[in-house]
């Protein structure tokens, strides 16, 4: 029976890309999956059943008088009640029998599963784990674009619950370092091909050599990422430097690390006087407001061209109305009807 292959890490970190790439290397992730939405148009790659299970888990695990965002099991206290997840065994053993029968690598994705890792290691004690990690800043980024009210309330929740994720990778990463592959998601970009030999090598499963269907589905104009000179990025690094101290252990560790820390200490180097970065923030929101408006502008001017040409068709259509072969064509119609009534009378006698 062949091993299950787990795909996991924070939410909005590349973990439907990384789904979406072992689907099309021939893993079994799941039939009835979560449909694409505005949010992610190529879809999530997350087995229904799979994600309900681990949703409803993680709310009943947490606090509920807290703050925070249960639906991904974070609360303000990172308070989670494990022995709870004891009570909902059967309905896991379950979930996995509908599953394993199968001849093909199977397997699944959800960011929640990275709260869950031991408990799905003591019932699949031969699994296999894909990590995803991804910068802090594209993270946050990426998140507040949901435009979700809480995370406009709470604007700090994104990293918050980034670093939550991402020590949970890391211990379990740490303890079970040969059933795992940890790799950052931009770095696995420029080099899926070497994700395939970790694949093989590293954790002993036969992979279908067979890309072409996740390169229909990667779009890179879909995946940002800020520039390591961004001044978001550079404030974030005087003001949070406990994120930074965590992606740095992460890519300490990793299969597959990014290169920002290196990059980040050469740059950082070269600007030496940290009053830029709010100056450079505060012209990169200028920026936006520049752009906002002139595609306002845009739209304007264009709907005053729309207008100008219904008008003009107005026009064209109060001259024909106004014609004599307009004045003349319900007279015509008449005459044809005649016509024609009189022929088909004489076809008759």
């Amino acid at each position: 029976m062949p091993p299950a292959l787990i795909v996991t890490g924070m939410h909005r970190s590349g973990t439907s890309l990384m789904a979406s790439f072992i689907k099309a290397l021939g893993v079994n992730i799941g039939e009835r999956l979560f449909p694409a939405d505005n949010f992610n148009v190529k879809g999530y790659f997350e087995d229904l059943d799979i994600l309900e299970f681990q949703r409803l888990v993680l709310q009943k695990s947490c606090r509920t008088e807290e703050a925070g965002w249960p639906d991904w099991g974070w609360t303000e206290s990172e308070y989670l009640d494990r022995d709870n997840f004891k009570n909902h065994m059967q309905t896991a053993r379950e979930l996995i029998a509908a599953r394993e029968r199968t001849s093909n690598i199977w397997g699944w994705k959800d960011p929640r599963t990275t709260l869950m890792l031991d408990f799905w290691a003591e019932l699949l004690p031969d699994a296999r784990y894909l990590f995803v990690y991804r910068l802090p800043w594209d993270v946050a980024d990426s998140i507040l674009r949901l435009n979700a009210p809480v995370f406009t309330a709470h604007p700090d929740y994104p990293l918050r619950i980034w670093a939550f994720y991402n020590r949970h990778l890391l211990d379990f990463y740490i303890k079970y370092p040969q059933r795992c592959i940890l790799l950052n998601i931009n770095t696995f970009l420029h080099s899926p091909k070497s994700a395939i030999k970790l694949l093989e090598k590293k954790l002993g499963l036969e992979i279908a050599h067979n890309s072409a269907e996740f390169s229909e589905i990667y779009e890179q104009s879909l995946f940002k990422s800020l520039d390591w000179q961004h001044p978001l990025v550079q404030l974030l690094r005087q003001l949070s430097p406990q994120y930074f101290s965590l992606l740095a252990e992460l890519d300490r560790v990793a299969d597959m690390p990014s290169n920002f820390s290196d990059s980040l200490v050469a740059e950082s180097e070269k600007t030496p006087y940290k009053e830029i970065w709010p100056l450079s923030l505060h012209s990169k929101v200028i920026e936006s407001q520049i752009q906002i408006q002139y595609l306002l502008s845009q739209n304007h001017q264009q709907r005053l061209e729309l207008q100008a040409e219904i008008d003009k068709l107005q026009q064209e259509l109060e001259n024909i109305k106004s014609s004599k072969f307009w004045k003349l064509k319900p007279k015509l119609y008449k005459m044809k009807k005649l016509i024609l009534g009189n022929k088909n009378e004489l076809q008759g006698k």
